[in-house]
């Protein structure tokens, strides 16, 4: 599989973008959770297995649950991100996501926007 290339599934689309991140867009009315990461993964290790930042774009409806949070938050559970930066909307994202700093407590550097060019830039770091 050609990392160049969008890969779209039902809830979300991944692809490497021109930073070199990989980029998810959760879609909206669509949740984020244990079978989308295992296709992420899946796509992930057929791209070659590259820990590279993550950049992950919530649409305003686009929603996950706690329990998958604490799992997503372990190095372990999501072994190809170097980084997380989300960029989220809505006001139940932005609760969704003091739980995940303040409770799931991720492993690896994690931060939450509002603006997809401010994500971009703190990711570059982590390149």
């Amino acid at each position: 599989m050609d990392s160049s290339n969008k890969v779209i599934f039902e809830n979300f689309s991944v692809k490497v973008n021109e930073d070199d991140f990989y980029e998810i867009e959760v879609f909206n009315d669509k949740e984020f959770s244990f079978l989308q990461l295992e296709e992420l993964i899946k796509v992930q290790i057929a791209w070659g297995s590259n820990k590279k930042p993550v950049l992950i774009l919530c649409e305003e409806f686009a929603s996950t649950d706690t329990s998958f949070a604490k799992h997503l938050s372990k190095n372990k559970n999501n072994p190809f991100s170097a980084a997380d930066a989300f960029v989220i909307t809505s006001m139940a994202q932005k609760l969704i996501a003091n739980f995940y700093l303040k409770i799931s407590t991720p492993e690896r550097p994690t931060r939450f926007f509002k603006d997809k060019g401010e994500a971009t830039e703190w990711l570059k770091q982590f390149a």
